[in-house]
């Protein structure tokens, strides 16, 4: 008999998870696998929380309310503690607005687990919500030294590069199923970082310690993403810059470490003078202060109501003309 946990976090979108719980409660499981579904209520305004609440009055879910929102990493691990402490096998992470593919994602993700036992992390593929023929996911590697992600373009590629590069394959957030058991050996999500880049992480420090991750790629999901990268709030931005930086300096090999202080921090400024280029001022603004909070070790959630030092705005102008050349040509060449 097989147990898993599935965790599903609302903040402030309850019409949204429950139908997320409605498909997941749809979802055919294999002969001898039970699951159960925790939704943390992750510190949402008590409307929502109460509209949840009354939606899953009678379902065959458990609802934990919390007064603050912990992050992605922190709501998460709540459910993870839960699945160490009650001898859980696997516990399945998926984002409140996913929407499954068909009514087997589970048991393809299960079936892929149990022909590989060294398989800690796997992941469906993921399309876009209103365009189900576009992949954005079906193969994320690490590339140390150029430190960045190879991101596989379609399924042919990813087994390919899957079967070369199996220990540098990460899988994202959005519908992962964890083995507990490497979980005891790597631990859970990073809560420094309150949401992006836990899940790539994670599965490198699942890799550090002898597991690796695998896309299952007859499994689909589907998400919403955002037309443009800068639709999202300025948060994000924040989050992104501070977290990169966080994964990289802690995640990258010795062997390519050589000079990661000033590469990562050029990189990271780049995409700050990036943004103001592109005309996203507020963006980048919220980029440079999570910069500045790697640098002085603020971690957890985002506080934005304030500027960046004088020394770091400083670096950054003193950087602009060089990252300028650098968007004038890409500009030219594209």
């Amino acid at each position: 008999m097989s147990r898993i946990l599935v965790s599903i976090l609302n903040w402030n979108g309850a019409a949204q998870t429950l139908g997320c719980v409605g498909d997941l409660l749809r979802q055919q499981l294999p002969a001898g696998v039970t699951a159960d579904i925790l939704v943390v209520d992750n510190g949402s305004k008590p409307a929502d929380a109460d509209a949840l609440a009354q939606g899953l009055a009678g379902l065959p879910v458990t609802l934990r309310r919390e007064a603050v929102n912990h992050g992605f990493a922190g709501g998460h691990n709540l459910a993870v503690t839960r699945a160490l402490e009650e001898g859980y096998a696997f516990i399945w992470l998926v984002n409140s607005d996913a929407v499954m593919g068909s009514d087997d994602v589970l048991a393809q993700l299960l079936s892929l687990m149990a022909a590989d036992d060294r398989c800690g992390a796997a992941s469906p593929v993921l399309a876009i919500l209103d365009q189900p023929e576009k992949v954005y996911f079906c193969g994320n590697f690490h590339d140390w030294a150029s430190l960045d992600t190879q991101r596989a373009r379609t399924i042919d590629d990813a087994r390919a590069t899957a079967g070369q590069r199996r220990a540098h394959q990460w899988v994202p957030g959005t519908a992962m199923l964890l083995r507990t058991q490497a979980l005891r050996v790597a631990g859970k999500l990073d809560e420094r970082m309150f949401a992006y880049y836990e899940d790539d992480e994670l599965c490198a420090r699942l890799a550090a310690h002898g597991w690796h991750s695998a896309v299952a790629y007859g499994a689909r999901v589907l998400h919403a993403m955002p037309r443009r990268e800068t639709d999202r709030p300025p948060y994000y931005f924040y989050l992104m810059a501070r977290n990169y930086l966080i994964f990289w300096h802690g995640s990258t090999p010795p062997a390519h470490r050589r000079r990661i202080g000033l590469k990562l921090l050029d990189r990271a400024l780049y995409d700050v003078n990036r943004l103001y280029y592109r005309g996203f001022p507020e963006q980048a603004r919220a980029a440079l202060l999570g910069v500045e909070d790697f640098m002085r070790r603020r971690y957890g959630r985002p506080v934005l109501d304030r500027s960046a030092g004088f020394r770091l705005r400083a670096l950054r102008a003193l950087l602009w003309l060089p990252h300028l050349r650098v968007l004038r040509r890409l500009d030219r060449a594209a």
